[in-house]
């Protein structure tokens, strides 16, 4: 199969976490001919979610639509897919990796998401998470993202502006080059 024959599918799915969920969502694309090129996955709460990113030729793909309705009756899921394409990643972008941590609060991942795209910064991936401090049980907030920063942008100008933020919200950051 050629490049220009490939075409692509996103399957997000939602449902009760479960020991098995990957090997069976994983063996469904496999059977319908397809390739899984990327995935996220994550329990969150009791809900097992998934992103995969699926590709195959036109066969496959017509396959693939069918195992959202397949996980919906029997492992009780709820799926979207939608046809999309593989899209290369732009090249004038500086790959960063951002982490921001303090207590938490309603707002911090909006407050950092507002600079980041008045800047014209993507954020390419984020995870979030509340932990527990181990003796006071204080809850501690986590943001972990990696970013396409344009090569345009002053970095300093971006540093000083997280600071400042994370300075008034008692956060701590850290901004680095990522690969």
């Amino acid at each position: 199969m050629g490049q220009e024959d490939r075409r692509y599918v996103v399957l997000t799915a939602v449902g009760p976490d479960r020991p098995g969920l990957v090997n069976e969502m994983s063996t469904l694309v496999r059977e319908a001919g397809a390739n899984l090129e990327d995935s996220r996955m994550a329990v969150l709460g009791g809900e097992f979610a998934i992103i995969l990113l699926i590709a195959g030729d036109g066969d496959a793909i017509e396959r693939v639509k069918q195992i959202g309705a397949q996980l919906e009756t029997d492992s009780k899921m709820r799926c979207i897919l939608k046809e999309t394409t593989r899209v290369a990643a732009p090249m004038d972008y500086l790959p960063y990796e951002i982490e921001v941590s303090g207590a938490d609060r309603p707002g911090i991942v909006q407050a950092i998401a507002a600079i980041l795209a008045s800047r014209g910064v993507n954020v390419a991936s984020l995870e979030s998470r509340v932990t527990y401090a181990a003796e006071s049980g204080t809850p501690l907030f986590v943001l972990e993202a990696k970013l396409h920063v344009p090569s345009k942008i002053v970095l300093s100008e971006l540093r000083s502006q997280l600071a400042a933020t994370c300075e008034e919200e008692n956060l701590d950051f850290t901004l680095e080059a990522g690969a």
